[in-house]
């Protein structure tokens, strides 16, 4: 009997982030086009039901169905919490979980692509989103304290652009990513003002660092119905 592949060759952790980060696309594009109001928390539900019809979609045509997307499920405890941590009373904004067969610990078999979401839009009344993007989202998945996808190698930020344009968005967000001595989000896709890619690496005090954030970006509004550019 031949030995069981090892992950590095399968690379299982690359096919389930493309797949949780196609949905995000998809579902952003949905939610882009019929938006469910401008408060985060709208948005986040309007999010979530998108991503629950991208996914139904997704099962029509695959072999097996995508993993359920949890929305506000609390951080499960690592292999390495012996106690319950303060990061376990922490709640990222949805997560896609599944068991990797193929790690030597069975405990460190539950993974989590952890996401994010925030609004990038203009300040009012003192309130700056696009530097709360930033101290109450990426900084999430660097903290101790909410050790978003400890444990993982990527995880996820969803922008809900509003009222701002992509380039001020980017370049305010880097600004504030400076000042917590993180690397430049990067484009590595954009669609106008309608939607782009980012991403960067984040080194971390705990597991596993560095760690890749994707950002996905997407107009709510003025440029939302656009027709998307075609996923790389």
């Amino acid at each position: 009997m031949s030995a069981q592949p090892q992950l590095t060759s399968l690379d299982l952790w690359g096919a389930f982030e493309g797949l949780c980060v196609g949905l995000l696309r998809d579902a952003l594009a949905d939610l882009a086009a019929d938006p469910s109001g401008e408060t985060e928390n709208d948005l986040n539900r309007g999010l979530y039901r998108a991503l629950v019809r991208a996914s139904h979609r997704a099962a029509q045509t695959a072999e097996t169905a995508p993993p359920v997307v949890v929305p506000e499920g609390r951080n499960p405890p690592a292999s390495t919490d012996e106690d319950r941590a303060v990061r376990e009373h922490k709640i990222p904004d949805l997560y896609w979980a599944y068991i990797d067969p193929l790690v030597e610990n069975p405990n460190d078999a539950a993974q989590q692509f952890v996401v994010e979401c925030k609004r990038l839009t203009k300040p009012t009344r003192g309130w700056v989103y696009t530097s709360e993007y930033v101290d109450s989202g990426v900084a999430r998945f660097v903290t101790p304290e909410h050790s978003y996808g400890k444990g993982m190698a990527s995880g996820a930020m969803v922008g809900y652009l509003q009222d701002i344009p992509l380039d001020d968005a980017l370049r305010e967000v880097n600004t504030r990513v400076a000042t917590h001595a993180m690397a430049p989000l990067v484009l590595s896709a954009r669609n106008g003002e309608a939607d782009a890619d980012l991403a960067h690496d984040l080194i971390r005090s705990f597991p596993a660092s560095p760690f890749h954030l994707t950002h996905v970006w997407a107009r709510m509004g003025t440029f939302a119905r656009r027709a998307r550019r075609p996923t790389v």
